[in-house]
Order: structure tokens, then sequence, then C-alpha cells
């Protein structure tokens, strides 16, 4: 191996290992993150603003954990979930800079918040907590990679439901820009 190829690998070796590197945005640790310091963990890892408009979200679910149903059962649960999440959303020229909680929620999701939001490049590291009307509340850790056009993170889910009890989810959700906003989203 030469030295030239040493040093590449050397430098591969670094940046792998600082990529795997996060700091905590909750900065005055009550267990939230604030608009202010997710923008100040933004400012500060160099985030790449996304591009405001039209965005498709997806969610996949590959996985699910509810103990007195049957694979048919989970198979429905997984697809009504996964289409009732996924959809268009429009995301305006303010927050394609900062994006709420509420636009990585899926739809359905309200009152969401951070509580963990780590940028390291374009690795990103999410925990949203969202209620879901009727359905109860929602639990998301989201962990993938964010450019300003598109987005894709492996999900954990975690569902309290009132009538099942806690439902557990792992799967993928993927977001494209696609333009303009059309004023159906």
């Amino acid at each position: 191996m030469s030295i030239q190829t040493t040093g590449k690998y050397a430098a591969l070796v670094l940046l792998a290992s600082l990529a795997g590197c996060s700091d905590s945005a909750d900065t005055n640790g009550d267990g939230s993150v604030s608009r202010a310091e997710r923008a100040e963990e933004m400012r500060r890892d160099g985030y790449l603003a996304m591009q405001p408009g039209r965005w498709r979200m997806d969610f996949a679910f590959t996985d699910i954990d509810v103990p007195r149903l049957g694979e048919q059962e989970k198979a429905s649960i997984k697809a009504e979930l996964a289409k009732g999440a996924s959809g268009v959303s429009c995301l305006s020229e303010a927050d394609a800079a900062k994006p709420g909680p509420d636009f990585f929620g899926g739809k359905g999701a309200e009152d969401c918040s951070y509580k963990q939001f780590d940028i390291a490049g374009n690795r990103v590291k999410m925990a949203l907590s969202c209620g879901m009307g009727d359905l109860g509340k929602a639990k998301m850790n989201l962990d993938g990679t964010m450019g300003d056009a598109d987005f894709q993170f492996d999900t954990d889910l975690e569902v309290q439901v009132p009538m099942a009890g806690k439902i557990k989810l792992k799967g993928k959700m993927t977001g494209k820009h696609e333009g303009a906003c059309r004023g159906d989203e």
C-alpha cells in the first residue's frame, strides 16, 4: 500500500468515526428540543436547508410487535398505518430552513415535539412525540440521511392505542421533493 493510499484510508477512518459522534440539541436538558435549540444545532452542524415546496413522504413498515394478533391481522395493521402516514405536504420557505416536527410526524399526527434532534453532516437522528387524535399517542425515532431534495430514515414507531395497548413498528420513511406546492397538500 502506498503512502498516498494509506493516507486516504486513514482519512476515511477518521471521517467515519467523526460521523458516529453526535451531540445533543437539548442544551437546557428539559427533555424537549425547542425551535431555538434546533436552529442552533442546524447552524452548528452546517445543515443544508430542505427545498420549499411539495414533498411526498412514504412509510413502509417491515416489522410489527402486537402480541395478541395473528400474522394476517399484523399485515393489515402495517399496511393501514403505512397508507395513513404516507402522503404529501407543503413545506413553506420559512419552514424549509427549520422544519417543524409535524412535518416528519406523518399524516394524522398533531402536537408533535422533538425529543431529540441531532445532525452530523447529512446524518440526522430525531425522536418525536406526537398526538394521533382518537388513536392515542405515538413516539417515533428516525435515523438516516437528509439532503435538500430527499431523505431516508430507518423508523422505530411506538403507538399507544387505547383499545389495543402498545404497538411497536419498524420500517422506513422516505421523502422526495416534487416541486412547487399545488394547494392540495
